[in-house]
């Protein structure tokens, strides 16, 4: 049995993995809560419209070492992605089904204890709730113990991203347990405080924080008489859900907009780049695959059908318009997610155990690597030895595609910098891949002198 390195943080339960599945077990004193979410009709009601993951419980407890307390088993989750790893309206989506799920919880008398992403997935192109031990058993009079962690956790991000930056959601690696009240208002601009949600949910906040610490007593995220009626607490989730609607992420432009329209060799290279792809995964079997660099999803889009797809990329407005994409057109097998790969997402918490690296989580059968070289390579002058080191554990099968130095964009890398790339070329990249794969098949793409490659890892 293997426990979850984040689980120490609930007294309620925690999540182990046993066989190479993850369950969740349940200590006693969760128990009048967990009876209250099965029985008053919340958990069949949450799982039937999909916004919380579905369990079975175990009932034969031979092959586990618990006395008592209950074993759940979970869906399955076929990859785990951060917050600091989504666009805007991923954020955006899992702030409203936190909202959500606590006015629905509410009417069967019970409220959520924290708010934090964490506690979601995007299962299938939606966000799920997966924590099933979130949930307790509301006591009339009292507030919402998880304002100001929603606060800090999910209207923080996103007021960044709207008033700054749609890339300021990395501040979360930062600060993974909320970004202060204190940190935020001085980042948002001083006309944040003229939008009544902003002030009311932040600027007052961290006035009344200040003025708790000033007084020399412990921060408080509101008054706690028990005198905060149900219908306030109503009001309080509404009103926000009704704000972060609202709420749009900074327009900025960005390098890689619209590349595969404006900026590439054009649509012929485009279409032809795309039959190849299409005849080389024909030559392997694999169920699942990931993008890198996927930018607007074009390539991740191919696969559609049947595989389980990780589209990513390091531009936040591409990412973002492709999870739009998955979510207009009830796409369920493609997870975009925002990620410099040169700058992966760090493994976190206590003793970096918490949280792993995107680059120990990135497991696939096959891996598309186009356009993608020529930029690691010149652009962030990471050797081609690297690369392929990098790319051999992720996936058996490999769609790689080189950009030599006669192409009009690497010499547009090149332009403003000496040219210090000796070793690249097709014969050292050839080379130096060959010794980690079995070159398959390569072709030249269309009328350009790039070449496209299928390799099967050795």
């Amino acid at each position: 049995m293997q426990t979850n390195p984040a689980s120490y943080r609930d007294n309620s339960g925690f999540v182990f993995k046993q066989n190479d599945k993850v369950y969740r077990y349940i200590y006693a004193n969760y128990e009048p809560h967990y009876l209250q979410l099965m029985n008053s009709g919340l958990y069949d009601e949450l799982v039937k419209i999909k916004k919380l993951i579905p369990h079975e419980e175990i009932a034969d407890k031979a092959n586990f070492d618990f006395a008592d307390g209950r074993i759940l088993l979970p869906v399955q989750i076929p990859f785990i992605s951060y917050p600091y790893e989504w666009s805007f309206d991923m954020w955006k989506d899992a702030a409203l089904l936190t909202l959500q799920i606590a006015l629905v919880s509410l009417k069967k008398e019970m409220i959520l204890k924290d708010a934090t992403p964490f506690n979601i997935q995007f299962i299938n192109g939606k966000p799920v709730f997966i924590d099933t031990l979130s949930f307790e058993n509301y006591e009339a009079g009292k507030p919402w113990i998880a304002y100001h962690q929603f606060s800090e956790c999910f209207l923080a991000p996103l007021l960044l991203m709207h008033y700054c930056h749609p890339d300021t959601n990395k501040l979360f690696t930062v600060y993974p347990n909320g970004i202060p009240m204190d940190v935020l208002v001085r980042l948002l601009p001083k006309s944040s405080k003229w939008n009544m949600g902003t002030f009311l949910h932040v600027h007052l906040q961290a006035k009344f924080a200040q003025r708790t610490l000033r007084a020399g007593k412990q921060k408080q995220q509101i008054k706690t008489q028990n005198n905060f009626s149900r219908q306030k607490l109503e009001l309080l989730l509404k009103g926000l859900e009704s704000f972060v609607q609202k709420l749009s992420p900074k327009n900025v432009k960005t390098t890689w907009d619209d590349y595969y329209t404006d900026t590439i060799l054009g649509d012929d290279y485009l279409a032809a780049k795309t039959t190849l792809v299409k005849s080389f995964s024909n030559f392997v079997d694999y169920k699942s695959v990931i993008d890198l660099g996927a930018n607007d999803g074009h390539f991740s889009l191919l696969f559609v059908d049947n595989k389980n797809v990780i589209a990513t990329d390091a531009d936040s407005n591409c990412i973002n318009d492709l999870y739009l994409k998955i979510r207009k057109e009830s796409i369920s097998n493609i997870l975009p997610l925002v990620n410099d790969l040169t700058t992966p997402s760090p493994a976190i918490g206590w003793a970096n155990t918490e949280r792993e690296s995107i680059t120990t989580r990135l497991k696939a059968d096959m891996v598309l690597a186009l356009a993608l070289v020529h930029h690691l390579a010149i652009a962030k002058n990471i050797p081609l030895h690297f690369i392929a080191d990098w790319l051999r554990p992720m996936g058996e099968h490999l769609i790689i595609e080189f950009v030599p130095k006669d192409d009009e964009k690497v010499k547009l890398l090149l332009q403003n910098r000496k040219d210090i790339f000796d070793n690249y070329s097709l014969e050292n990249f050839r080379s130096i891949f060959a010794g980690k794969y079995k070159i398959v098949r390569e072709e030249k793409v269309g009328n350009t002198n790039r070449i496209l490659f299928l390799m099967t890892r050795k």
